[in-house]
């Protein structure tokens, strides 16, 4: 069941445009957003969350659509980039503003607010100021206060920034107990292994129109290709070797260099060849993952634009 859809939406700030033609379909899971700097990313959460109108196409969410039928805003709760809580306020207080805000009749708040607080396991935080809480901390709150309205659609704007690996496991399986529940949930986030590690398929949007999507390992053969990237390290600089053997090798850290190659069949000639030519191999393994070579593939792309395109969110 498709919860979230987009159709054919174009919007952009002041006559300039920035999407073109997205339509997308979103049923529960998790869902991840990527794309360059300028892509359209920041402006699609808005478009979807109601704030920003798009000038042509429409947002549904469960059939209603949120820019005309102010009910159905509910259906929708953003976490951005920085939690709105207040530092002098405890975590229980921030909440009951929050619900407040959200306008959820009097009867019903303290229940939403112990039902958050019990599924995101905050109640050793409930008392504490948020000034006081660590990143990983403030995310679960943050998530907290997006839950309160009990909405079936969370857009997430880069929820692991920041957090140390194992506050990112914590709520990485947060993230997959609240999809498995039905909701659906579409995150923005910078951190290739992460996405690979959380999404159920990827979303891939490039000047503002649809670049791709499927899971990590689909993408990577549509845009990429079969083949595969290597980071290589030797005794010796191997890059002229490399060069020699029709590769442009590119540095990679700690003195390796990494060259794409077809296949198996092409690593395995081109390890006999260096170990023939005495580079002195002392690694020879497959770099990054499936995300990270859909956006240097993307990055190369964008260097014969007219301006350069960094990793960022837009």
């Amino acid at each position: 069941m498709m919860v979230l859809s987009v159709e054919g939406v174009c919007a952009g700030y002041r006559g300039r445009p920035v999407l073109t033609d997205v339509s997308l379909d979103f049923g529960p899971g998790v869902h991840v957003l990527l794309g360059p700097n300028g892509a359209g990313k920041t402006t699609l959460f808005r478009v979807l969350a109601a704030v920003l109108k798009p000038t042509s196409g429409r947002v549904l969410i469960a059939g209603r659509d949120p820019h005309h039928d102010p009910g159905a805003k509910r259906l929708i709760s953003v976490t951005a980039h920085r939690a709105a809580l207040s530092p002098q306020l405890t975590v229980g207080r921030n909440l009951g503003y929050w619900a407040r805000v959200l306008d959820l009749p009097a009867a019903l708040r303290e229940q939403r607010i112990t039902d958050v607080v019990s599924e995101l396991h905050l109640h050793d935080l409930v008392g504490r100021n948020a000034g006081t809480l660590s990143r990983g901390q403030t995310q679960r709150v943050a998530l907290a206060k997006a839950l309160l309205s009990d909405p079936p659609v969370l857009l997430l704007d880069e929820p692991t920034t920041g957090m140390d690996p194992a506050a990112t496991a914590d709520l990485r399986e947060r993230l997959r107990g609240l999809a498995a529940d039905g909701r659906t949930i579409i995150a923005s986030t910078h951190n290739m292994s992460e996405a690979q590690a959380l999404a159920d398929d990827v979303t891939v949007l490039s000047a503002g129109r649809i670049a791709g999507r499927g899971t990590p390992a689909e993408l990577r053969e549509e845009m990429v290709g079969l083949g595969m990237r290597l980071r290589i390290r030797a005794r010796l600089d191997p890059t002229e070797a490399l060069r020699c053997l029709g590769h442009e090798p590119v540095p990679d850290r700690e003195g390796a260099v990494l060259v794409e190659v077809a296949g198996d069949s092409e690593t395995e000639t081109l390890i006999e060849e260096l170990v023939r030519q005495g580079v002195g191999l002392r690694e020879v393994a497959q770099a990054g993952n499936a995300l990270e070579d859909v956006f240097l593939h993307l990055d190369n792309q964008s260097h014969h634009q007219p301006a350069y395109q960094t990793w960022d969110q837009q």
